[in-house]
């Protein structure tokens, strides 16, 4: 099964050069006729890591998104399960490929500050769709100290579409 992505185009000129960066977002999700609102805080360490922590309901982390240069992570903390895929094995399901670099300029893209700046994806794949909206209302620079990766000795390995709808 496919899965087409569809992003907007980041503008490298107007990137910021940095060591590490936190970032806030609303994020809204919408999987066919579902909708899902919630708070998204996202690290960056500039050409090593990024992590995203989805927490839908009083601050709580439900899911945490790692990236590095070469793989994807995702953690399912409720049902204590993860899932791991390097690039090549990502872009046999996705359409465009996808790079760490990629996501990375998705994660630089410029923000005017005290403003809040909104971007959106689209994923599709056969009859689904999944689109996600995120609305930035912070951004920090080099205010983080060295990355820390998840354990994950604390959670069950299973395949990536038991986590994602793909």
């Amino acid at each position: 099964m496919a899965l087409a992505l569809s992003s907007c185009k980041v503008s490298k000129q107007a990137t910021t050069r940095y060591q590490s960066m936190t970032q806030r977002a609303q994020v809204t999700l919408q999987l066919d006729e579902h909708q899902y609102s919630m708070s998204c805080s996202m690290r960056t360490w500039h050409n090593e890591l990024i992590v995203l922590s989805l927490q839908p309901m009083l601050g709580i982390e439900m899911v945490r998104i790692e990236a590095d240069q070469d793989s994807i992570w995702i953690f399912d903390k409720m049902n204590r399960r993860y899932a791991a895929m390097d690039y090549a094995s990502i872009n046999r399901i996705v359409q465009p490929k996808v790079s760490y670099q990629i996501l990375q300029d998705f994660c630089d893209q410029p923000i005017v500050p005290k403003k809040k700046e909104t971007i959106q994806q689209v994923f599709a794949s056969g009859k689904h769709q999944l689109t996600l909206t995120c609305t930035y209302s912070h951004r920090e620079y080099n205010t983080l100290q060295t990355p820390t990766r998840t354990n994950s000795n604390k959670y069950k390995l299973v395949d990536l579409r038991t986590i994602l709808p793909l």
